[in-house]
């Protein structure tokens, strides 16, 4: 339609002699980039689509970690963590009550059970400085709390993505509680 009224004005200017090969060739490359123009702009908006897809799959994913982690948590009562870091990686040993898990953080995914829970965004990692605090508190009870931080860009931007492990327990004996 726009085309059409470019013409019918053009037409008028040009008082109906028709038009050059050089119009026609300014009129193709105008029409061009204004398509060029479009094709990035919706490859933009896709790639910021996938960003938004891979951030979601993230934190689905991250979900999924905490609540099995979690459930190991309740069903078989953490007594300690021991904190192994390596080069590449941390290793963090579960100790419950009647056996060990391993959850080994690495930049880019966690391994936890067998399964691995790996980052998708592309600037997203994982930080191998891991925080945890062991204590005692009043009666028996002590608290376990582990921190795992997401980096977006190298730079923990908030803490709502970081991975958060608390547990509450009662002390059987005082042998428990050292690391």
């Amino acid at each position: 339609m726009i085309i059409f009224i470019a013409m019918q004005i053009w037409g008028l200017i040009m008082n109906k002699r028709g038009m050059t090969i050089l119009e026609i060739l300014v009129s193709l490359v105008i029409v061009s980039i204004i398509v060029l123009l479009l094709i990035r702009t919706i490859l933009a908006l896709e790639g910021i689509n996938n960003s938004k897809d891979y951030a979601s799959s993230d934190e689905i994913g991250r979900a999924t970690l905490i609540k099995n982690i979690e459930k190991d948590l309740m069903d078989k009562q953490l007594v300690k963590a021991d904190i192994q870091k390596e080069d590449k990686q941390t290793k963090i040993v579960l100790n419950f009550r009647d056996s060990k898990k391993t959850l080994i953080v690495e930049s880019k995914k966690i391994v936890y059970d067998g399964l691995d829970y790996s980052l998708e965004s592309n600037n997203a990692s994982y930080s191998l400085d891991i925080n945890y605090v062991y204590e005692k508190l009043e009666d028996n009870c002590y608290v376990i709390n582990i921190d795992i931080l997401v980096l977006i860009g190298g730079v923990n931007t908030t803490v709502n993505d970081d991975i958060n492990l608390t547990f509450m327990g009662l002390e059987e004996n005082s042998d428990n509680n050292t690391n």
